[in-house]
């Protein structure tokens, strides 16, 4: 039986927030499994919470022995695009970068793409779920126990929003699939469909809830139908 591998980031991992305990839990409902069963695949999840293409880049090159796969999906750009709220909430008026820049991140990724054809097996990337600015915000400050004043000092000093800054990681992704001639499952389309994201993602702003995480798995099973049909 062929193997199906999965690298990416929390929302890969299947996290969702939880409002009874007011954290983000593993609650996996993407239909991973599922859609890798009814392909005759085999899945192997190594999906870690805050990982980035870096520390993903890292770790592939240290597993793959291990792996074997013929499709590699990857997910990755979230943690990339995003900030460390702490240093902002303390230091506002300084500069501070993303945790990867842009152009390290296209990099990085067609690095892991070079490796896993080198290899014989199939790269899919995948698009990330549009953030939304205010709720992330308001959950990472409240959450953290962050100085929002301070933040928002940040946040409203910059030409860009958030989301805007997010949207270039994923347009990047869908480029360099593009570039490449490798598969895109286009999950940022999928959600923002008839302007839906919001209802789609739970109270960090970032996460899928129960509703998103069906519109993902609706996205993978449609995938696996055309890996399929090739």
């Amino acid at each position: 039986m062929e193997c199906f591998s999965v690298f990416g980031d929390s929302v890969f991992k299947g996290v969702r927030y939880d409002s009874a305990s007011g954290k983000t839990v593993v609650n996996d409902r993407l239909g991973l499994d599922a859609a890798a069963r009814e392909a005759g695949l085999t899945l192997k999840n190594f999906s870690k919470f805050g990982c980035t293409i870096t520390k993903a880049w890292n770790y592939v090159q240290k597993m793959f022995t291990r792996i074997d796969s013929d499709i590699v999906l990857m997910n990755f750009g979230g943690n990339d695009c995003n900030y460390n709220w702490e240093a902002i909430s303390e230091r506002p008026s300084d500069v501070h970068l993303p945790n990867t820049s842009l152009d390290e991140f296209v990099e990085t990724y067609n690095n892991m793409i070079d490796y896993v054809m080198e290899r014989r097996s199939l790269p899919v990337l995948a698009t990330l779920l549009p953030v939304q600015d205010k709720t992330y915000i308001d959950y990472v400050c409240a959450s953290r126990g962050l100085d929002r004043n301070n933040v928002m000092k940040w946040v409203n000093s910059r030409s860009q929003s958030l989301s805007d800054h997010q949207k270039e990681y994923s347009d990047a992704v869908a480029a360099v699939a593009a570039d490449r001639g490798i598969p895109l499952i286009d999950l940022r389309s999928a959600f923002n469909s008839k302007g839906r994201a919001a209802s789609l993602l739970g109270p960090d702003g970032i996460h899928p809830n129960d509703r998103g995480q069906q519109v993902m798995k609706g996205c993978f099973q449609a995938f696996m139908c055309d890996y399929l049909a090739i």
